[in-house]
């Protein structure tokens, strides 16, 4: 029971980081009138237009990564967010307060390990592979895990490592008012091969307590990874479907696809 509640400790801290960077993205800009100097090229007709289209998805991360203005995107190396609040007051985790300053770092170094588009099957999927994601933060938490008080204020630290996520869409095509590829629909999925986190300051500064629950969220990663899965794709899928509708409907089909 108490390795079960430790999980959906952690399986709030970061499904609320997910959500709320998902809620981050917003774009009224207008599609771009000529080609940019970072959009690679790729031809119907060519055989390999596979590998042309991975290529393609990669060489925009280091553009992303800085942010690109004219269509109104905004970094994402790091990615900051400001203030995440948590409230959860029912079943055997009582839990209030949240976290302030995230910065997320390492989703730029992703490469494209598989790409594939198909307008007849109105479908767009890719695999991506990403070395670390490293997430930096300062919490103030109060409540309690089962019988057991919870309270910190301080830092957190988290870092996954190996990550490997494949997305799966149905796309349409859209006059907006250039013909612009939509995602419709969005499945992710992933694999963590490892996690380490760490917490600052818990339980009043009882450092015996704090090191004992540090050590058992590491020892466990594994558990905890699998317990975060299906709400974790979930929360992914909002940012990935966010994030390339916003790059995608700014680019007529015509610039990278001929």
């Amino acid at each position: 029971m108490f390795t079960k509640t430790i999980l959906s400790g952690n399986l709030i801290l970061i499904y609320v980081i997910v959500i709320v960077a998902a809620r981050e993205i917003v774009n009224n800009k207008p599609q771009l009138k000529e080609k940019p100097e970072w959009l690679k090229t790729c031809k119907r007709s060519d055989p390999n237009e596979n590998q042309c289209f991975k290529h393609l998805f990669e060489g925009m991360f280091p553009s992303l990564a800085k942010g690109i203005p004219e269509i109104g995107v905004k970094k994402f190396e790091p990615l900051y967010i400001d203030s995440v609040s948590i409230s959860k007051g029912s079943g055997n985790l009582v839990l209030s307060g949240g976290f302030k300053h995230l910065i997320v770092k390492g989703p730029s170094n992703a490469t494209v390990e598989n790409a594939v588009l198909d307008f007849d099957k109105n479908i767009l999927n890719f695999d991506l592979k990403i070395p670390q994601l490293r997430i930096n933060a300062k919490y103030n938490l109060n409540g309690n895990i089962l019988l057991l008080p919870l309270l910190g204020n301080g830092d957190v630290t988290m870092l996954l490592s190996d990550v490997k996520t494949s997305v799966y869409t149905d796309i349409s095509v859209k006059g907006i008012p250039e013909d612009a590829i939509r995602m419709e629909t969005m499945k992710v999925t992933f694999i963590v091969g490892g996690m380490r986190i760490h917490l600052t300051n818990l339980f009043n500064g009882n450092e015996i307590l704090a090191a004992s629950l540090n050590a058992f969220l590491n020892q466990h990663s594994h558990e905890i990874i699998s317990e975060l899965r299906p709400d974790l794709e979930a929360g992914l899928s909002d940012i990935f479907k966010g994030l390339w509708n916003n790059v995608f409907s700014k680019i007529p089909i015509k610039f990278w696809l001929v």
